[in-house]
């Protein structure tokens, strides 16, 4: 009988120390490890402020051509810039927020503005109404 009384106390103790053992591990797998901070790519835009010397030529630049393609000297008022951001890849793209006045009516655009390696200028994109919009 004292035979028996060991080999079941001994498999109890296997029991509650394989269950201990489990529950350590389980409590281990369902913790989760902090996730690492997204990358920040290269050639992201990336704010910059106002009244950076760039962006007031970026800013000048897509006016013109606004006014160009509208043949109107008052077909776009300016009334602030609302974001503007840059960024490097292949020259520079100046992505601009605008409020203005389009034809005596409030709206928004989304302007990109890209400068080349010749330090030439283009519109790249104008949509109406896009701030606010990725």
């Amino acid at each position: 009988m004292r035979a028996n009384t060991l080999r079941t106390g001994r498999w109890i103790a296997g029991g509650v120390v394989f269950l201990v053992a489990a529950t350590f591990l389980f409590e281990a797998a369902g913790q989760s490890s902090p996730s690492p901070a997204a990358p920040v790519r290269p050639n992201a835009y990336r704010a910059v402020p106002i009244d950076d010397r760039d962006i007031k030529t970026a800013l000048n630049f897509a006016l013109g051509d606004q006014r160009k393609k509208n043949r109107s000297e008052n077909a776009v008022t300016l009334l602030s810039v609302l974001s503007a951001e840059r960024q490097t890849s292949k020259g520079d793209n100046f992505r601009l927020c605008l409020s203005l006045k389009r034809r005596g009516r409030p709206d928004t655009a989304r302007t990109v503005v890209h400068r080349n390696a010749k330090q030439q200028w283009s519109v790249a994109l104008w949509a109406w109404g896009a701030c606010g919009k990725t």
